[in-house]
């Protein structure tokens, strides 16, 4: 599970490098961690987004969580963001046949499998394939 935290939040956060998303100076929590929490709430929650925000909160992947209201506004403005991320991501999943047979009717496992999927990874973001030549949608 810590990995795959991770590998989203990754995910997140070199999506909006790559779209050179600013954010404002007085933010106290990233969009990248918005994203995060969001999808971890999906993931491993069933979409109960405070016990997510709580469960990254001690765990201390997120030091500075925004209160419920506040996220529940961050996530609202970054709507657009979520969108552009499944976009994409939908893009390359429909170049790539290798494993996906089987996902066209689970979408979860289409996910997991993903995320458990070390090719999709790479360290150097800019190299990796899911965010070469990305653009704002």
């Amino acid at each position: 599970m810590d990995t795959q935290i991770i590998v989203v939040f990754c995910l997140c956060d070199d999506m909006l490098k790559s779209l050179h998303h600013h954010e404002d100076s007085q933010c106290q929590m990233s969009d990248a961690e918005v994203m995060t929490t969001a999808i971890v709430a999906i993931l491993f929650f069933r979409s109960n987004f405070s016990q997510a925000s709580r469960f990254l909160f001690e765990k201390g992947c997120i030091p500075k969580m925004l209160s419920a209201s506040r996220f529940n506004r961050r996530l609202h403005r970054i709507a657009d963001l979520f969108l552009t991320l499944f976009l994409r991501l939908g893009e390359t999943w429909k170049t790539l046949s290798a494993g996906f047979s089987s996902c066209t009717m689970n979408p979860t496992k289409c996910i997991k499998y993903f995320l458990n999927d070390s090719r999709f990874y790479s360290p150097y973001p800019f190299s990796n394939p899911l965010f070469r030549n990305w653009k704002r949608i």
